[in-house]
């Protein structure tokens, strides 16, 4: 996985609401000037947060990528995304 490119894109989407609206209004148009695999832009596109940590993406980027789309926090949200890692082995994050 290409980390830089998928972590630029998920925290370009997370710091700026129009770059976020722009990744939910047309996700290949706004992936299109990001050098990312068709895998990566899928993920991304799926907001696929397990296939993102396990490819590498930083966790912590993942975390409020999905967070930002989701519309922000929820309980709901938070069992969700922790279903979706359960089990998930990260190894070392650190930074």
């Amino acid at each position: 996985m290409n980390r830089y490119g998928v972590n630029k894109v998920m925290y370009d989407v997370y710091r700026d609401n129009d770059n976020a609206t722009a990744f939910t209004s047309d996700p290949s148009a706004y992936l299109a000037p990001y050098d990312l695999t068709d895998e990566e832009s899928k993920a991304l596109t799926n907001r696929d947060v397990r296939r993102l940590v396990e490819g590498g993406a930083h966790p912590f980027l993942v975390f409020n990528f999905a967070l930002c789309l989701a519309g922000g926090f929820s309980i709901e949200f938070c069992l969700e995304y922790v279903n979706n890692l359960r089990g998930l082995d990260v190894g070392d994050i650190t930074t």
